[in-house]
C-alpha cells in the first residue's frame, strides 16, 4: 500500500459581501480592513476574497496594541570646514 499523504489546509475564502453579511457589517468596513492590511485577502478578477479565518482573528484579538518609536540614530550631518 501507499502512503498517506497529508495536504496543507486551505484557507476558508468568502467574497467581500458574503463576509460582510456573515459578521453582520457593510461591505465598505470590510474593504477598509482589507486595505489597511489588517485582514487577509486576494484578488480574483473583479471582486475580493477575504480570508475569513483572518477576520475571525481580526475581531477576536483586535488591532495590535501600537509599537512605540524609539529615537533613531543620529542622522548624517554636515561638517563645515
Amino acid at each position: 500500500m501507499g502512503e498517506c499523504i497529508s495536504y496543507p489546509r486551505l484557507p476558508n475564502m468568502a467574497p467581500v459581501k458574503q463576509a460582510a453579511q456573515l459578521y453582520g457589517l457593510s461591505p465598505y468596513y470590510i474593504r477598509r480592513l482589507c486595505k489597511a492590511g489588517k485582514i487577509r485577502f486576494v484578488n480574483a478578477g473583479r471582486g475580493w476574497l477575504v480570508n475569513l479565518d483572518s477576520l475571525a482573528r481580526y475581531f477576536e484579538q483586535g488591532d495590535p496594541a501600537p509599537v512605540e518609536l524609539t529615537p533613531a540614530a543620529p542622522s548624517v550631518r554636515r561638517v563645515c570646514p
